[in-house]
């Protein structure tokens, strides 16, 4: 079973170069400056990453900030649950 207040926590002190890493685990390159974007919107609001009804929010958010090529890239990372995997 999954701790949400742990996990939120490891969210919110995910480092660039960890999260870098998460997504080259899972052949998803994007540069740095749009990692840095998509991180600053996941620390802001974790809550998405972990309640799969709000991915579509999380992903408008990310597109908007960034580009729909960079969303769709990203995307995988989240629908199938890496970054909490890589948490855990």
């Amino acid at each position: 079973m999954t701790n949400w207040s742990l996990m939120n926590h490891r969210l919110q002190r995910l480092t660039l170069k960890v999260f870098r890493k998460i997504c080259s685990s899972h052949d998803i390159v994007i540069g740095d400056g749009d990692l840095k974007v998509i991180l600053r919107i996941i620390k802001n609001n974790p809550y998405p990453v972990l309640n799969e009804e709000y991915t579509p929010i999380l992903l408008f958010e990310i597109s908007k900030e960034t580009n729909p090529k960079i969303c769709r890239q990203f995307k995988p990372i989240i629908e199938e649950k890496y970054l909490i995997q890589e948490m855990e």
